[in-house]
C-alpha cells in the first residue's frame, strides 16, 4: 500500500454550476479537493484513480431535472456512474482482490450518491469496495468503463425469464448498450436470437452473434405485422425491449407464445405515456382490451457479483462492449452533444486520465 499523504490535495473534475442542459451547467474544474485516502484504515473504501467514465443515457435528464441540495450535497456537484480505473489506496475492510496499489478495476456510483453531487467524472474517485470490481490488466479500460450498468441489466433480464438453450428471443435494440451485452449473453447461453436495430447496425449486432436481424427502419408503422407474418408460426419464447416501444407489446400475441412473456427496460415515450402504459399492460385484463400475454417490468442497481462476472468475462475474451467514441476530458460538450443524438454505436466514453 501507498503511504497515506503522497495524492495532490486537488484534482480536476466535471461540475455541475446549475440544474440545466450540459451545454450550460457542466465545466471542467481544476482545484477540487481530492477524497481523502483511506489507506491505513479500518474502512471498507477503496480511493481509485479514474482512467475512463461511461456517459449515460439519461445522464442529460439528470442535469436537468435533479436539484442541489446545499445541506446535504457536495459543494461540487460531480456527474455520472461508472468508471474504469487503477487502486490508489484501500482500507483493510475493502475486499481483498481490490486492496492492492495498481489494480486495475471497474465500478459504479449509486444513483442516490450521484444525485447528490457525488458522481464518478473526476480524477480520483472514493467509494465502498462492494461497489468496485477487479480487472485484468489486458483489459481495454476504455471498453471496460461501460461494462457495470448496460451488463448488470442484461444479467437480470435473463435471470427474470428464466430463459433456456434453445429457446427464442426476440431482442428490441439489439445495437444498444444493454441490447449489445444481452446478445451476447444469450449466446453464451445457447439462445437463439433475432435482434432488432437499424439496418446501419446489422453487421455489429450480427457480430455479437445474433442469428437474424430485423431491420426495424424498414418496417416503418408495421414492425408488428412483419413479425407477425414472419414468426407467427416460430413464436418467441420472450421479446425483451431494451427500448420500450409500447406496440412491440400491442402486437406480440401474434409472434410470442401464449406463456412466454415480453421484459421492458426502456421508456421511450416519455415519463407520463410510459407510466400509462406500464399500469395499463400489467393491469387491464385481457376482457378489457389488455394484451393476453405477460408484460414485466423492472429496474435494479448493480450487483457486485455480477460485476466481478462481467469483469471475468471481459478478461476472458468473452464479452465486448461496443465503444461509440472516446472524448477527452477538456472536451466536456461533445461527449455529451453525441449522447443526446441517441444515434450512438455503443457507449461514449470520456478519457479522464492524463497521461
Amino acid at each position: 500500500m501507498a503511504a497515506p499523504g503522497t495524492l495532490p490535495p486537488t484534482m480536476q473534475a466535471c461540475v455541475r454550476t446549475h440544474r440545466g442542459p450540459a451545454s450550460s451547467s457542466l465545466k471542467l474544474v481544476a482545484n477540487v479537493l481530492t477524497p481523502s485516502d483511506p489507506t491505513g484504515t479500518t474502512s471498507s473504501d477503496v480511493l481509485i484513480r479514474v482512467s475512463h467514465v461511461a456517459l449515460q443515457f439519461n445522464s442529460e435528464i439528470f442535469l436537468k431535472a435533479v436539484p442541489s441540495f446545499p445541506i446535504i450535497s457536495s459543494n461540487d456537484w460531480i456527474p455520472e456512474l461508472e468508471l474504469s480505473g487503477e487502486v490508489v489506496g484501500a482500507g483493510s475492510g475493502a475486499p481483498p482482490e481490490v486492496r492492492d496499489i495498481g489494480t486495475h478495476v471497474v465500478a459504479f456510483q449509486s444513483i442516490l450518491a450521484m444525485a447528490l453531487g457525488n458522481g464518478v467524472l473526476a480524477e480520483y474517485v472514493r467509494m465502498p469496495g462492494s461497489q468496485v470490481a477487479p480487472l485484468q490488466p489486458s483489459v481495454d479500460l476504455a471498453q471496460a468503463s461501460g461494462v457495470i450498468g448496460a451488463g448488470c441489466t442484461a444479467l437480470k433480464l435473463l435471470r427474470k425469464s428464466g430463459i433456456q438453450p434453445s429457446q427464442r428471443v426476440l431482442i428490441n435494440g439489439a445495437s444498444g448498450s444493454v441490447g449489445s451485452v444481452l446478445v451476447q449473453l444469450c449466446k453464451l447461453r445457447d439462445v437463439y436470437v433475432v435482434g432488432i436495430a437499424s439496418g446501419g447496425n446489422e453487421a455489429m449486432v450480427r457480430g455479437f452473434g445474433a442469428d437474424e436481424f430485423v431491420d426495424y427502419k424498414a418496417h416503418p408503422g408495421s414492425l408488428s405485422k412483419f413479425l407477425k407474418d414472419q414468426y407467427g408460426n416460430t413464436p418467441f419464447d420472450f421479446v425483451m425491449d431494451c427500448v420500450g416501444t409500447q406496440d412491440l407489446f400491442v402486437g406480440s400475441p401474434g409472434y410470442l407464445k401464449a406463456d412466454g412473456a415480453l421484459l421492458n427496460i426502456g421508456a421511450v415515450d416519455g415519463f407520463v405515456a410510459s407510466v400509462w402504459n406500464l399500469l395499463s399492460n400489467m393491469l387491464l385484463p385481457a376482457w378489457l382490451g389488455g394484451v393476453p400475454r405477460r408484460y414485466i417490468f423492472f429496474s435494479s442497481p448493480p450487483l457486485r457479483d455480477d460485476a466481478v462476472y462481467l469483469a471475468q468475462l471481459l478478461g476472458e475474451g468473452k464479452l465486448t462492449v461496443p465503444v461509440d467514441s472516446v472524448f477527452d476530458m477538456k472536451n466536456l460538450l461533445a461527449p455529451y452533444e453525441r449522447i443526446s443524438t441517441k444515434r450512438a454505436r455503443g457507449k461514449v466514453v470520456i478519457k479522464v486520465r492524463r497521461d
